[in-house]
């Protein structure tokens, strides 16, 4: 039976999250610390992160011990076993200087290959508290398959046996590490990303048959950004083809980094040639705060999602859910995970370029059918929130 918020945030008063990537005012990171407060109450946890995070603007910011080892991204995932050792010494210590003792979970929402040595050399170590159960949520298998042999031998025994419990984002992704690395996985938790569990709808209605076609997020290959342009072209060679009474304007946001946005811009300039009174191009800089973010993406009418359906086939996409808990239409590439979310007649699946720029003027003509139909998924998506989160917990 599923619990309600109010018993669930009862349940538990022992939670310690550890993200070290909380230096971002944007990305799923803080988002979803945020989201695992939210939902257990945000009396009942602690934050741990690296030193020199900026606070700043962030809601959970009076309850964030930031005394992990700083990294460098650059280096991430070639730490050495130093770095590995001084960091599980640090969390230990924080724990005891912290008077932490009651904690009897440990949850780690976005586990990469640090966090998981982190953990199992401790373990190896015969340090690891006894009463504290590791909760270890990945993104993508490669956090597991990059790791060394002997770490990877240690973790594999840990999980199996039920001491640390390990959980993916998707259902796709909780099948194949099953079966690919045979290791016990719990299953799927999907978290929030950019949009919380509880956000505010007001349902945008769409004005002069003007439709606002939303590709965000950073531009790279595995997102299909190299793809856009001849979406676009295809959309208007479908207008001068077909008499159409819509507008489509697409919203793209550019990256804040000056090189990939020169090598991206001279991509879309090659869309100038394509743009007409009938479709248009809007860009958009890198947003650098989280509700400015939520602000943009309510300003859209549908989520665009041409992505390659080999990373994404097992990994989950955040604006899977940012699009469903504000109640909004998805387009993406057939063949992407998270098939469930988007069951409920919610989105269009596609696999060739005409077959978007179809997509596109199937959901703006029939635009209230897919809101209407989003309401579903969204229930769905918060029923299946709430019910991982009673299982870890229990």
């Amino acid at each position: 039976m599923l619990i309600s918020l109010k018993k669930l945030k009862r349940m538990n008063e022992n939670i310690l999250i550890i993200e070290r990537r909380l230096f971002s005012a944007i990305g799923h990171e803080r988002t979803q610390v945020n989201a695992i407060n939210e939902l257990i109450g945000n009396e009942k946890s602690i934050v741990i992160s690296c030193e020199g995070i900026n606070l700043n603007n962030m809601p959970f910011k009076n309850k964030v011990i930031s005394k992990l080892p700083k990294f460098n991204l650059k280096e991430e995932g070639q730490e050495s076993k130093k770095y590995i050792q001084e960091s599980g010494k640090k969390l230990i210590k924080i724990i005891h200087e912290n008077k932490l003792n009651k904690i009897n979970k440990i949850i780690i929402p976005s586990a990469r290959k640090l966090e998981i040595a982190v953990i199992t050399d401790l373990y190896k170590r015969n340090e690891f508290p006894p009463n504290i159960t590791p909760v270890i949520r990945i993104l993508d298998i490669v956090f597991i398959e990059n790791l060394p042999k002997t770490t990877l031998s240690k973790f594999f025994n840990l999980v199996n046996k039920g001491v640390i419990h390990l959980y993916a984002e998707t259902k796709e992704l909780t099948k194949k590490i099953k079966n690919d690395i045979k290791i016990k996985c719990l299953g799927e938790l999907i978290l929030p990303v950019s949009v919380p569990y509880n956000v505010e709808v007001n349902p945008k209605k769409v004005k002069n048959n003007h439709i606002y076609v939303g590709c965000l997020g950073s531009p790279r290959p595995s997102k299909g950004t190299f793809l856009i342009p001849k979406i676009i072209k295809s959309l208007r060679q479908y207008f001068k083809q077909n008499q159409i009474n819509l507008k489509i304007t697409f919203v793209i946001q550019l990256s804040k980094d000056k090189t990939k946005r020169t090598i991206f811009f001279k991509i879309y300039e090659y869309l100038s040639r394509y743009i007409s009174s009938y479709v248009k191009v809007k860009y958009v800089y890198g947003v650098d705060d989280n509700k400015k973010f939520i602000k943009l993406m309510k300003s859209i009418d549908i989520f665009l999602l041409p992505y390659s359906n080999i990373k994404y086939k097992y990994n989950g996409s955040g604006f899977i859910t940012d699009a469903i808990f504000l109640e909004k239409p998805i387009i993406n590439s057939k063949g992407m995970s998270m098939k469930d979310l988007t069951s409920f007649k919610n989105s269009e699946s596609v696999s060739n370029i005409e077959d978007y720029s179809k997509a596109i003027i199937k959901i703006s003509k029939n635009y209230e059918y897919y809101v209407s139909n989003s309401k579903f998924a969204k229930k769905y998506l918060k029923n299946k929130i709430r019910k991982s989160f009673d299982a870890i917990l229990r």
